[in-house]
């Protein structure tokens, strides 16, 4: 969601209204969510990558991990 101007930028905000973060570059984003991921795991969730279509810079989101179970 894209709303008002962040240094002249149009900058993307989040449901709960804050800015999001935002990256130049895949591998940029990608090393940032590889820290948080491990930094602060989860069993239900881990973050990807975006594109943004409103902004065209990279950002997160989290993503539920499928956990198979084989019998």
């Amino acid at each position: 969601m894209v709303k008002g101007k962040d240094y002249g930028e149009f900058s993307c905000i989040s449901k709960s209204g804050k800015p999001k973060s935002r990256w130049d570059t895949d591998t940029e984003a990608i090393e940032n969510a590889k820290y948080i991921n491990t930094k602060y795991p989860s069993e239900d969730t881990k973050l990807v990558v975006y594109k943004c279509t409103h902004c065209y810079h990279y950002h997160l989101t989290t993503q539920k991990i499928n956990k198979r179970k084989f019998y």
